[in-house]
């Protein structure tokens, strides 16, 4: 029962994704929809398995990133306040928590752009993504 509800509530976020919109030109009309739609679910999974890897390295990147930052200006902060350890502290945790999400909510654009150039390269031509 339980498998069955997370497959259910897995084809209903499917289902509500962005997908891209074809322009009929040559390949689509020679294909059909049908085929087509078949190459963008195809060139979906090849985006997610490529990308899938990279999104949580992004994420730590972006966490250390901004720890260093933070410090850095924490420490600064701590100059002045004649407290340089607590506000390095301060300021590091802060970074890094801040470059975290700033990394992990930042916008799917590059996998709009994987699966543009496959469906380029398999001949189709993208208007844009509903």
């Amino acid at each position: 029962m339980r498998n069955l509800n997370l497959l259910f509530m897995l084809l209903i976020l499917t289902s509500c994704a962005s997908r891209p919109k074809l322009y009929p030109n040559q390949k689509l009309k020679s294909i059909g929809k049908e085929a087509a739609q078949k190459d963008i679910d195809r060139c979906i999974a090849e985006a997610d398995e490529y990308l899938e890897s990279s999104k949580g390295k992004k994420i730590a990147k972006g966490a250390g990133a901004g720890a260093a930052i933070g410090a850095a200006m924490g420490a600064v902060g701590g100059m002045f306040t004649g407290n340089m350890g607590r506000g390095l502290l301060r300021g590091g945790a802060i970074g890094a928590a801040g470059g975290g999400v700033a990394g992990a909510l930042s916008p799917d654009e590059i996998k709009k752009r994987y699966v543009n150039q496959c469906l380029a390269e398999k001949g189709y031509q993208v208007l844009g993504w509903d």
